[in-house]
């Protein structure tokens, strides 16, 4: 009986929960900015931004604002071997799944991504919501030099990845869905930019805009602010923009476009692979340099529109197609399931097929208003 009592005393003290493996709120700091760069000999410089950390008071006095932030950096053969490094450094432990943002610099993403991103898949606390972006200088500089509204910088930059209004500028990624595309056939890799407005009187000041092209796990170019929102348009990541059509006599017309529908449709014809591209959507003028009676003008600037619409839709997909040979709209997707059998005949030559498929574009935006209030 008293053996019994003995183990099962035992037994209720194994079953008390403990806090032996509890960490210290004053022992964290939160990792709120992921910067990568190349670095000599293959390996790579890891920044972290790590936000409201205790900062050492300047010696000079008091009279120095300190930010609510500081940057650590290490280089290492890989991740997670800098990361240690930084760990040594911060004196504390690193908490990663509040991550905002994970940064890459231009050199290192031209290098090559693939076995380097790997770590953000084996490593369970990394923050897989965190959104991409590729600088194009060194992460490094861009996370040393940014001065923003916000306090930290990563968490303005997040806020307006994460914003609506900003959409028909370029894609929005976050983490889960770049890295599967690093190695996808028929899906490629794409990721906004940043990089330092050339405004004056704004140092410091960081423009997210343009768009960097992947071919699998190496970025081959950038698409300008016009090009992203095609883009943009025919992977759905927004249904509204804006277009200038450029009239005689250097005249312009600027519309607003919303309720844009991009529809995609592989069409083979004797062998050859063709895309099918309808674009249909409505158009607003906003302003015009040149007096218009639109009551006449109408049709005109409706075929103007559709006309240079249609135009810059094919340039586009020249320079992502022949140019970069890239598929970041995921062509290859839609073929692969409207066309099973013939997506596995072409599947493993798609990078070279996807330079000779022939382009058929039609636009179709009619005009709602002419300016009128609402």
């Amino acid at each position: 009986m008293r053996a019994l009592k003995s183990f099962l005393c035992l037994l209720s003290m194994l079953m008390l929960s403990g806090c032996w493996s509890q960490i210290n709120f004053d022992q964290l700091t939160v990792v709120s900015a992921i910067g990568l760069d190349a670095a000599e000999d293959d390996q790579v410089r890891v920044t972290l931004q790590l936000a409201n950390p205790t900062l050492p008071i300047a010696a000079s006095g008091g009279g120095q604002q300190r930010r609510p932030y500081a940057n650590y950096d290490a280089t290492g053969i890989t991740i997670h071997a800098a990361i240690q490094q930084i760990q040594h450094q911060a004196k504390k432990s690193l908490f990663f799944p509040q991550t905002k943002i994970v940064l890459i610099g231009e050199k290192l993403a031209r290098r090559g991504l693939d076995d380097l991103l790997d770590y953000f898949w084996r490593e369970t606390d990394q923050n897989l919501n965190s959104w991409v972006l590729v600088s194009r200088q060194s992460a490094h500089k861009t996370l040393e030099e940014a001065k923003e509204l916000e306090p930290v910088p990563s968490q303005e930059w997040k806020k307006y990845l994460a914003g609506t209004w900003k959409r028909p500028l370029h894609p929005d990624v976050e983490i889960y869905q770049f890295l599967p595309r690093l190695n996808q056939v028929g899906f490629q890799a794409m990721s906004p930019g940043i990089f330092r407005s050339s405004s004056a009187g704004q140092d410091g000041v960081m423009e997210i805009g343009g768009t960097a092209v992947f071919r699998n796990d190496r970025m081959v170019g950038w698409l300008t602010g016009d090009e992203s929102q095609i883009v943009n348009w025919l992977t759905r990541g927004s249904s509204r923009g804006s277009f200038q059509t450029d009239i005689e006599h250097e005249e312009a017309v600027n519309f607003s476009l919303t309720s844009i529908r991009a529809k995609i449709v592989p069409v083979v014809r004797d062998g050859r692979l063709a895309m099918r591209l309808k674009l249909t959507g409505v158009a607003e003028v906003l302003t015009t340099t040149m007096p218009l009676d639109f009551s006449q003008a109408q049709p005109m600037l409706r075929q103007v529109l559709n006309r240079q619409v249609e135009r810059a839709v094919s340039k586009t997909m020249d320079k992502l197609f022949v140019t970069y040979g890239s598929d970041v709209i995921g062509f290859g997707e839609t073929l692969h399931r409207r066309m099973p059998s013939e997506w596995k005949k072409r599947k493993a030559s798609w990078d070279s097929d996807l330079k000779k498929v022939d382009v058929e574009i039609a636009v179709s935006f009619r005009i709602k208003r002419a300016g009128l209030l609402r």
